[in-house]
C-alpha cells in the first residue's frame, strides 16, 4: 500500500486515504464529510407580552366584551385598567394583570406584564 493508504480487510487490496474499502465489490469509496450540525436557537425563557388594542364598539364584533365593547374574530377580551375592556390578539391568549398586555397561548404572563413564560403542563 502507498503511504496514508487504508488497508482493507481482505489484506489484497489497499485505498487512497479519504476512502473506505467497499470489499463487496473489490472498489474504494470516497467518505463523506459529515455535515456539522446548527445551533439551535436559545429559547427565551421570557418572550415580550403584547400590548392589548382598545375595545371598538362597531357592532360587527364577533367577540363582546362587557355590556359595550366587543374584539373582532380570533381574539379575547381582557379586563383593562379602569374597568374597560382590551383585546388580546390572541384567541387562547393569557391576559396579564397589568391590564395593558397578554401573551400568546401556550404561555403565561410573569411579573404582571413584563414577560411571557413557557406554560407548562406538568406544573399547572
Amino acid at each position: 500500500c502507498a503511504p496514508q493508504a487504508v488497508c482493507c480487510g481482505d489484506h489484497q487490496h489497499c485505498c487512497p486515504r479519504g476512502y473506505t474499502c467497499n470489499v463487496a465489490t473489490e472498489s474504494c469509496e470516497k467518505l463523506l464529510v459529515p455535515t456539522p450540525l446548527l445551533p439551535t436557537p436559545a429559547a427565551s425563557r421570557r418572550a415580550p407580552p403584547v400590548p392589548l388594542r382598545a375595545t371598538g364598539t362597531h357592532p360587527g364584533g364577533l367577540v363582546p366584551c362587557g355590556a359595550t365593547g366587543s374584539c373582532r374574530g380570533g381574539q379575547r377580551c381582557c379586563r383593562a385598567r379602569g374597568g374597560s375592556w382590551g383585546c388580546c390578539p390572541f384567541a387562547q391568549g393569557s391576559c396579564c394583570s397589568d391590564g395593558r398586555h397578554c401573551c400568546p397561548a401556550g404561555s403565561r404572563c410573569t411579573g404582571g406584564g413584563w414577560g411571557c413564560s413557557p406554560q407548562r403542563w406538568d406544573l399547572l
